[in-house]
């Protein structure tokens, strides 16, 4: 029998919001509970999707989760995205929980790759920690906001992120 792990209720959220969309994806590679790539066909394009799940969120009433990559997962990212740039798209999704499933305020963030490196810094040309990109949750805002290690949230005291839709899952 097989034992069921925490990632599995995570990652199980996501294939359920692409099963329930129509599509049907398929498990890429396997190595660690850190992550998870599926490959998914839809009628508009192809994907791959580099899946992280955190749920541990900072914040009382906007909700911010962060994601960190250590040295290996960049190096797995970049060598996904060079190996497959022309066949298939290459997005991440971001689940973004809570340890309470019963939490009303729970996402998954699709961010496409050009807004990955807006936010992630993976040529390390910039030296301001570990690799990170995070995504906050404005109560009632139909956007969610990305930034990471290498743009900042804020930028001479205006908002300097990335807003992307909630429901861009929906669209692939």
């Amino acid at each position: 029998m097989t034992t069921i792990c925490k990632a599995d209720y995570y990652y199980g959220a996501l294939l359920s919001a692409l099963v329930n969309g129509g599509l049907a994806p398929a498990l890429f590679e396997k190595e660690n509970d850190n992550r998870q790539i599926y490959e998914v066909t839809t009628n508009k394009a192809s994907y791959i999707i580099y899946t992280k799940y955190n749920t541990t969120p900072s914040g009382s009433k906007d909700f911010t989760w962060s994601f960190s990559f250590s040295d290996n997962e960049i190096e797995e990212i970049t060598k996904i995205h060079q190996e497959n740039n022309k066949e298939k798209e290459f997005i991440f999704a971001f689940i973004c929980g809570q340890k309470q499933l019963s939490d009303y305020n729970q996402v998954i963030a699709i961010v496409y790759w050009d807004e990955f490196l807006e936010c992630v810094d993976i040529e390390k040309e910039q030296v301001r920690g570990t690799a990170r990109l995070s995504v906050k949750a404005v109560k009632g805002s139909p956007w969610l906001r990305i930034y990471g290690s290498k743009r900042a949230d804020r930028l001479d005291g205006k908002d300097n992120t990335i807003k992307i839709e909630r429901n861009r899952l929906g669209n692939l």
